[in-house]
């Protein structure tokens, strides 16, 4: 599910994300590991529509492979929160947990292995 440009915009604010209009993969672009833990409270504690929490659960995921990446482990505690976001609306997230799972390559992201458990 591509995000509409509107939704985008709108997340963007509510986050304060430098986001300029002209990202190509905006959840790639606009990842940030040190933020991890706001984005996942946003996501508890809002109201939001069905495309902006598609969008911030993409957000969730690439800013969780950058913090794997950048602190060279495997997982952390907040995995469990992200896993059960996906689990409990997987009928919604399939494409998104398809293209971080890799299902038919090697472990391409760091998150991969763990994408392959939803």
């Amino acid at each position: 599910m591509i995000p509409k440009k509107e939704t985008i915009a709108a997340l963007s604010k509510k986050l304060s994300l430098p986001y300029k209009g002209t990202e190509q993969d905006w959840d790639i672009e606009m990842a940030d590991s040190s933020r991890i833990n706001e984005f996942i409270d946003l996501y508890h504690q809002y109201d939001l529509a069905f495309e902006e929490r598609g969008a911030l659960t993409s957000l969730i995921i690439a800013s969780y492979d950058d913090f794997l990446n950048e602190n060279n482990v495997e997982i952390d505690y907040r995995w469990e929160a992200i896993k059960a976001m996906l689990a409990k609306d997987r009928i919604h997230f399939v494409e998104l947990i398809n293209y971080w799972s890799q299902c038919n390559e090697t472990d391409i992201f760091r998150i991969t292995p763990l994408m392959r458990t939803v």
